[in-house]
């Protein structure tokens, strides 16, 4: 991918090495906390120094490691393959993964089964969206014993863009790939990457490194990150964070080369800000943008794939706030050019919340944002000498919409940019949100469902109750 390095303007080469230099100097002098006696007995194999659940890593171990990590590879799917890394042309888009509820035409509720497949409807839809999240959102209403089932198989069952796959516990994580594989009756590609988050300051937990391990063992994505927060979990600092999330991001990339040498690892950035005056986690800060900039160089650095967030905004509502953060964190998320960028759309009340309205407004958002970020294009055809030439004094250039106009301008599809008085006649002073409440429910209504095979269909018959299968 042709990049422009824009965030090479916010941090130097001796500060990106400087916090590699101090990252080094942590992991061999105050160690990291694994709570896995799989990966303990793989460090203690390769001669290093553990006590405890502490260990030390040296600067050697992180230089192989980082050498054996792919630069590239390819996630597919069924039915579709897309190349990630050096080799790719565009930044990937990633759908949501976490939120826990739903802002509906206004309405803020518990997410549910229906929203979970209105969304992999939008999604799957969508032109900015190339892979979807396993845990798209968290439905509170699927029962436990089908919730990990539920959860990988509906994103195959309405769509067939890649997978991410859900993370947690060593059961989890092998059952969600084993799915995939089977689904998709794909085994021996990269068919999921997950998120693998530190446990800060300075530690993995048994989870996570499970989560680690069975990825890595298959052969699937880790994104690895660390998470510090300011003041709270990390250093009341930007610099002493970052250096923070960098140590414990690199522990986590030697774990995963221990465990399978060449497995595929994404340097994942870290968007957890803090206000301490709520003891609170944020995300739409100026903060999250300043440090992806510098994580953005430090991915450069070490020569991996990097994954940004996208739109995300602390607000509670579809309103001023929710678009200048979306704006401002999405346009940062892009002046990184990652390789992918998850959370793209929809996320709002810091990561807690995803609304409807919001992810078709930041689909807006986010091409803007890369409009921003295109260049003038001044070869010759862009000139318009000819036209030029050809004008008469005082006329004008009114005639058909040329394909260079088109090139160059974009036409969002919810800025209202009529007349007062048009808006006011022809869209009865329609706001934002309803035109996004109207879209998006068109979306879903003209959603084609994909036609699945016979071994397909019996999987979801088999493992889902009559009420989550197809709708």
């Amino acid at each position: 991918m042709y990049k422009k390095h824009y965030t090479r303007n916010f941090v130097t080469k001796e500060s990106v090495e400087l916090i590699h230099e101090k990252s080094l100097h942590l992991l061999k002098t105050k160690g990291i906390r694994f709570c896995s006696a799989e990966l303990l007995e793989l460090f203690k194999a390769r001669g290093l120094k553990v006590d405890g659940e502490i260990v030390y890593i040296t600067e050697e171990l992180v230089n192989e490691a980082l050498a054996s990590c792919p630069r590239n590879f390819m996630h597919v799917s069924r039915g579709k393959k897309i190349p990630i890394g050096t080799v790719q042309e565009k930044t990937v888009g990633q759908s949501s993964l976490g939120p826990i509820n739903v802002l509906q035409e206004g309405i803020h509720r518990p997410a549910t089964s229906d929203d979970f497949v209105n969304f992999i409807k939008l999604f799957h839809t969508s032109d900015v969206i190339d892979i979807i999240d396993c845990e798209l959102l968290y439905p509170h209403d699927v029962p436990v014993p089908y919730r990990t089932d539920f959860m990988t198989l509906a994103p195959m069952m309405y769509s067939d863009k890649p997978l991410a796959g859900l993370n947690g516990s060593a059961e989890v994580c092998r059952r969600t790939i084993k799915l995939a594989q089977e689904f998709n009756d794909i085994h021996d590609q990269v068919l999921m990457s997950t998120l693998v988050t530190s446990a800060p300051p300075f530690a993995w937990d048994r989870h996570m490194c499970e989560t680690l391990i069975e990825y890595a063992r298959n052969g699937q994505v880790c994104c690895i990150a660390g998470v510090g927060l300011a003041g709270l979990t990390g250093p009341p600092a930007l610099a002493g964070n970052i250096i923070q999330n960098n140590t414990e991001r690199l522990a986590g990339i030697v774990a995963t080369q221990l465990v399978n040498p060449g497995a595929p690892v994404i340097y994942q950035f870290s968007a957890l800000q803090t206000d301490l005056r709520y003891s609170l986690c944020v995300c739409g800060g100026a903060e999250t943008s300043v440090e992806w900039f510098v994580e953005s160089e430090l991915a450069n650095f070490y020569g991996l794939p990097k994954r940004s967030h996208g739109c995300l905004s602390d607000a509670k509502d579809d309103d001023y706030q929710s678009g200048r953060e979306s704006t401002m964190v999405g346009l940062s998320a892009l002046m990184c050019e990652p390789e992918v960028s998850y959370m793209l759309a929809g996320i709002m009340d810091s990561f807690n919340t995803l609304g409807y309205e919001k992810f078709m407004l930041d689909e807006d958002t986010y091409k803007m944002s890369g409009r921003f970020l295109r260049s003038v294009d001044f070869s010759d055809e862009y000139l318009c000498m000819d036209k030029m030439e050809k004008i008469e004094h005082s006329a004008n250039y009114i005639a058909r919409t040329t394909k260079t106009y088109k090139h160059d301008f974009i036409f969002p599809e919810f800025a209202n940019r009529k007349a007062y008085s048009n808006w006011e006649k022809e869209e009865h002073s329609i706001s934002i949100r309803d035109r996004a409440t109207q879209a998006w429910k068109k979306r879903i209504a003209d959603y084609v469902p994909l036609e699945l095979d016979k071994a397909q269909i019996k999987m979801m018959e088999e493992l889902l109750p009559p009420e989550l299968r197809l709708k």
